[in-house]
């Protein structure tokens, strides 16, 4: 089909249109590549990692880690030199700001500035680390991906209910430094977990309450068409799942297969069918399983009292 695209002697037929056609090489360089197996580039998000040996470069000082040899190496191939190494206290100041989002507070600064020795800087930064701000600020650029917000937008604005739990989930999760993988496994399917984490003071469960980000979703108030609605919200879905977790546009295939990565239609519809099959549900964190081990007994408060009133 491609190849008559563009051999095409009808112009409105023959690609690209309103243009030239192709060059006899260039259409030969088609018709050998479809010969071959039209083969794309896998996606970037889809190769295997691969170790790489960090570049050498030319003893400068400057470059104090293996991470300092890949930026000052780029650099250098742009014919650029490193900028001033920063004083201690513009370096306080970047290292608050990026990890916690504040600046230093005035003991932050003195007690820096006096410490002199070799592991100051390492001690700083596993202390901000151990800041519950730095969760407060790096939740933030999560909850974007998530498209967290409140409420639904659209004209009456409804609130989400219990979306503060979410935003606090991801917040605690940051702080514990909760492994990726995890984090994953409990946003995909953290309510089928069968060994789910707890929070480490108040015992309830964490793992569930990352499904949240399902249904952070769009929303009207009364649409005219209800099965559209429900498929541009499955469609919300699956974007920011695919985005968040495959690097990719997973909801593109929505109409067509993927131009460039492995993805057919019939698989999005196999994925909005998982989404469709599933419900909200505002689930119990039970904390320590005091609610469950309540109902436990009123149940058997309730069959006790039934046989008592069934005696003559």
């Amino acid at each position: 089909l491609l190849l008559h695209r563009v051999t095409d002697a009808d112009p409105d037929v023959r690609m690209p249109p309103e243009r030239p056609a192709l060059e006899p090489e260039e259409i030969e360089t088609l018709r050998a590549w479809i010969a071959q197996g039209a083969s794309y580039e896998p996606h970037w998000s889809l190769r295997p990692l691969e170790p790489r040996e960090p570049p050498s470069v030319a003893p400068s000082g400057w470059a104090a880690g293996l991470i300092d040899r890949f930026v000052h190496a780029d650099l250098a191939e742009a014919g650029l030199e490193p900028a001033p190494l920063a004083d201690r206290r513009t370096l306080l100041r970047r290292l608050c700001f990026d990890l916690t989002g504040l600046p230093p507070t005035p003991a932050q600064t003195q007690a820096f500035l006096a410490d002199s020795t070799e592991d100051a800087y390492a001690r700083l930064v596993e202390d901000l680390l151990e800041s519950p701000h730095y969760g407060e600020r790096w939740a933030r650029h999560w909850l974007d991906l998530m498209r967290y917000a409140e409420t639904y937008a659209h004209e009456f604005d409804y609130p989400i209910r219990h979306a503060f739990q979410y935003r606090d989930y991801v917040i605690r999760a940051f702080n514990a430094d909760v492994p990726y993988d995890q984090l994953v496994t409990e946003h995909i399917a953290g309510d089928l977990v069968t060994e789910p984490r707890r929070n480490p003071e108040e015992f309830f469960n964490e793992s569930v309450i990352g499904t949240g980000f399902w249904w952070l979703s769009q929303g009207t108030h009364s649409p005219v068409d209800v099965l559209q609605d429900e498929a541009e919200r499955i469609d919300n879905q699956i974007d920011v799942l695919s985005k968040a977790f495959l690097a990719t546009t997973v909801s593109c295939a929505r109409c067509h297969d993927h131009k460039f990565d492995p993805v057919l239609t019939r698989e999005y519809y196999g994925l909005a069918a998982f989404v469709q099959s599933s419900r909200r549900q505002e689930a119990y964190l039970d904390p320590d399983g005091r609610i469950g081990s309540a109902v436990a007994e009123l149940e058997t408060l309730d069959s006790s009292m039934r046989e008592a009133l069934a005696r003559p």
